[in-house]
């Protein structure tokens, strides 16, 4: 449950108008019951509508319960609701491929939670705006890092993250870790990486990049200070805080923004899978960026927020209109 929708559902008025609306956003938020038939609902059930005098609410289905009443028949308020069953569907899904080591196919997930393939794609994509193969994915390049820090060798992380063979991993090296291996087990030795903090739905963000690829989405734990886990993790890079008005600022605005999960996915899934989800959905739109900006503002061809996409893309060679044109400093 979000607060926000707590304090939608707050009033008995509030509460009334969902009623009447059969508003299925408010299921879960309350229960109503009529007095009359000695039945509890959820709002969107499509039984036919009361009195406003008889009509009672409760915050819970257990505490009509208590009061006397028994579960309406036509809407069954103690079985899960679509969205719930979908959701408990994602998660396992998510769990089967957390401790996958192989990453397992689109059919197998799908029959494990019970669902043909097709729906299950569409499911889980609606609650996280990304594909269980983007997930598992996530899942390999968090990892890797982990790994790259503590194995004996690159080799090992590559194959101790998941990867099955040294030309699979050196060919997607750059999009995951934005620097070579070597250099990012080193401290980030050689490395010139540009940052900047925001805020997203749920906290403190801050990302980090080259000038080839992302190679840091730190959501804040509370304890530790972005800037600081940053630097601990690239002692020995070049790192520079984008200024706010700076084009790489921008870009990782709009890719936060286009990176909040899907409202279902928000409401039920766990925080934790939200984390992920969002660390591989913002990752996937600066990935599709040209991030071509030093970190120190050298100047570069001109770029310019392209009106389709939204991202940094090159200039076509003629100046955009004023209102797209972003200076090259980052």
């Amino acid at each position: 449950m979000t607060d926000e929708h707590l304090t939608k559902y707050a009033s008995e008025e509030a509460r009334w108008h969902a009623v009447q609306n059969r508003d299925e956003k408010a299921n879960g938020y309350f229960y109503y019951v009529v007095r009359t038939t000695g039945t509890y609902s959820k709002p969107s059930c499509v039984s036919r509508s009361a009195r406003r005098e008889n009509i009672e609410f409760f915050l819970t289905a257990e505490q009509a319960r208590a009061a006397g009443y028994r579960p309406c028949g036509r809407c069954r308020p103690d079985e899960p609701d679509l969205h719930e069953i979908h959701a408990n569907a994602v998660i396992a899904a998510c769990r089967i491929i957390e401790e996958s080591e192989l990453k397992p196919s689109l059919n197998d997930l799908a029959r494990r939670v019970g669902f043909s393939q097709f729906y299950f794609h569409r499911v889980f994509k609606a609650f996280t705006g990304i594909t269980p193969q983007a997930y598992f994915e996530a899942g390999r390049a968090s990892r890797l890092r982990d790994e790259l820090s503590r194995a004996e060798s690159v080799s090992d992380a590559i194959y101790s993250s998941g990867f099955n063979s040294n030309g699979h991993f050196y060919g997607a090296t750059s999009a995951i870790l934005g620097m070579t291996p070597t250099s990012y087990r080193s401290g980030g030795r050689g490395a010139s990486i540009r940052f900047v903090v925001a805020d997203c739905s749920i906290g403190p963000v801050l990302v980090a990049a080259t000038d080839k690829s992302v190679c840091a989405v730190l959501l804040s734990d509370g304890k530790v200070d972005l800037r600081s886990r940053v630097t601990e993790l690239f002692p020995q890079a070049d790192l520079a805080e984008a200024e706010a008005d700076s084009p790489f600022a921008a870009l990782v605005a709009e890719a936060l923004a286009g990176a909040e999960l899907p409202a279902p996915g928000r409401e039920l899934l766990p925080v934790h899978v939200q984390r992920v989800v969002l660390r591989q959905r913002v990752t996937q739109v600066l990935r599709e960026a040209t991030l071509t900006a030093t970190p120190y503002g050298t100047s570069r061809p001109a770029r310019h927020l392209s009106p389709r996409r939204g991202y940094l893309a090159p200039s076509p060679g003629v100046a955009p209109p004023p209102r797209h044109s972003a200076s090259a400093k980052a």
